[in-house]
């Protein structure tokens, strides 16, 4: 009788001969792709292999928010172009054109870097505060979003001051705001209370007020929202 082979036609006993070569083989290959593998998930962010790694959902709506204030802070800052204070609202010739945030800050640098451009003859100052009471010092106070609660008392504070308030939440400007800045499916709206300007006695152009939607004091009484 003839040695057993296997599938192959080889001998048997060559094949088991060579079984702890291909086990060698085998683990050496396991032991590179292990330490491959490893290189790969420790590599630096600067590594030559190129890893896409798409944002989270917490940085993807950071990047949104920080998109929406950049174009806001923009936007405050033609605002002021098409404002006018009376002349007793300012130290002197020289004295800057404050904007200030009360509350909590939602610009961070995009609002700190229109600090020191030109409004007309005068340099705009940023201010930052929490307080209302630091308020009469400014000539633009945005309301943040986060002293909503307490909008009854800002207003009451700065209603009768050449002070333009502006704000991004709802009902701003039909509570006593004078520019609220909303968004109606999607798209930008400029809402402007021209009475509350008017007691306030800053003046507003009138190529600001053809872009905006205009709210009257009557219609400010019926759709004010009481303080939370």
């Amino acid at each position: 009788m003839g040695a057993r082979s296997d599938i192959a036609g080889r001998p048997i006993k060559d094949a088991i001969s060579v079984a702890p070569i291909l086990k060698r083989l085998v683990f050496v290959t396991l032991a590179v792709l292990v330490i491959i593998l490893s290189s790969i998930s420790t590599a630096r962010a600067d590594s030559v292999i190129p890893v896409a790694v798409a944002p989270s959902t917490d940085e993807a709506a950071r990047e949104r928010v920080s998109r929406e204030y950049l174009i806001k802070a923009a936007i405050l800052y033609n605002l002021a172009k098409f404002a006018t204070w009376p002349e007793t609202a300012f130290t002197g010739a020289d004295a800057p054109v404050r904007l200030c945030v009360l509350g909590r800050d939602p610009f961070g640098a995009a609002l700190q870097s229109l600090r020191g451009k030109r409004v007309g003859q005068r340099q705009l100052a940023i201010t930052m505060s929490t307080d209302v009471d630091n308020a009469p010092a400014c000539h633009i106070l945005f309301v943040s979003g986060s002293e909503e609660p307490h909008l009854g008392e800002i207003l009451d504070t700065v209603s009768r001051l050449p002070i333009l308030t502006v704000a991004d939440f709802e009902h701003f400007a039909t509570a006593g705001g004078i520019i609220g800045l909303t968004e109606v499916e999607d798209r930008s709206r400029l809402e402007v209370n021209v009475d509350a300007a008017g007691l306030a006695g800053v003046r507003l152009s009138s190529k600001l007020l053809r872009l905006a939607v205009t709210v009257d004091t009557q219609t400010a009484q019926i759709n004010a929202v009481p303080e939370k």
